[in-house]
């Protein structure tokens, strides 16, 4: 849930210091590059547990998978971009290709959970078509901007999935 709350204020953040160049904006795009890809790899393998633990499901997990060494390396060089100024067309091309192939490897891992035989308490579906969304946002980079709040509510659902399925195992 701390990810839902935290997501647009903090892109919101973010979207105020870009383009300037001192040192204390550097610092807190940092820290915002930086909890962002860690926040998302925690909730990420959590889901991964949470599916394979529960369902016994796998079809995801090499999506998961990819998704996690894309968040990092996406990290690595979202945070490089700020220290390294010099090498900003590289890295930013870089940072774009590998924006298009975790997109792809989010469509996919939306529609696989699909095949998930638990509905999760009526939250499978939207929780689906919103990870399918960002990825077709963030496939074709121009509309990456959008796949901030749907983002956001994707990690509500997924809360939401958390705390209803918690309850459903303690009854």
């Amino acid at each position: 849930m701390a990810s839902a709350f935290l997501t647009l204020p903090l892109a919101y953040l973010s979207y105020l210091l870009e383009g300037r160049v001192d040192v204390y904006a550097d610092e807190i795009q940092t820290f915002i590059q930086a909890s962002g890809t860690l926040l998302f790899i925690t909730i990420i393998l959590y889901l991964k547990r949470f599916l394979n633990a529960l369902f016994a499901f796998h079809d995801t997990d090499k999506n998961i998978g990819l998704m996690v060494l894309g968040s990092m390396v996406t990290g690595v060089l979202a945070i490089s971009l700020y220290s390294f100024p010099i090498l900003k067309e590289s890295l930013g091309a870089a940072l774009i290709v590998l924006l298009v192939l975790l997109g792809i490897v989010q469509v996919q891992f939306g529609y696989k959970l699909l095949k998930l035989p638990n509905d999760l308490g009526g939250m499978l579906k939207p929780f689906c078509y919103t990870n399918l969304a960002i990825g077709m946002l963030l496939a074709t980079v121009v509309l990456i901007p959008l796949s901030i709040p749907i983002s956001a509510l994707s990690d509500l659902m997924l809360g939401t999935i958390f705390f209803t399925m918690s309850n459903t195992m303690k009854e």
